[in-house]
């Protein structure tokens, strides 16, 4: 069913949350209601964009908290600038996208390594910035933030 301008929904949350089994049932639902969707998971492993997550993740740079949080959201955000093109070209084919995180799990991830709330406020308006008004990849009509 094509409804004109899609809709970008992201599922955000921790691991073991339950983000991977509600994303699929969020899919076959939609699908058996007879909209399109597009799915997305990020990282893209399988992608050349994941390279610095992927070796962020097994440990190259050191351990997770010894990358700060400003370097390795930029490794998160060039693998969404990424698929970027494919999230817009869905959206204006009238599809839904699915997203199995997005920029809210690297604002959640990496907000915790601040102590204190003005400088992790400071980094969500930077990353917010970066993704979405410099890279210009696409912001989701709405999150959905599992725990």
């Amino acid at each position: 069913m094509n409804t004109g301008r899609g809709v970008f929904l992201a599922i955000e949350g921790t691991d073991g949350s339950g983000k991977g089994t509600q994303f699929k049932k969020l899919a076959e639902r939609l699908n058996a209601g007879g909209y399109d969707v597009e799915t997305f998971d990020f990282p893209q492993y399988e992608q050349p964009s994941s390279y610095f997550v992927r070796e962020y993740l097994n440990g190259k740079y050191g351990g997770a908290n010894d990358v700060g949080p400003y370097t390795s959201s930029l490794f998160y955000a060039l693998d969404r600038f990424e698929a970027a093109p494919k999230i817009r070209e869905a959206l204006a084919q009238g599809k839904v996208v699915l997203s199995n995180r997005f920029v809210g799990s690297s604002m959640a991830h990496q907000g915790t390594k601040f102590r204190h709330a003005e400088e992790r406020r400071g980094f969500f308006i930077w990353l917010d910035n970066l993704e979405f008004e410099m890279l210009r990849i696409p912001r989701p009509t709405a999150s959905f933030v599992l725990r």
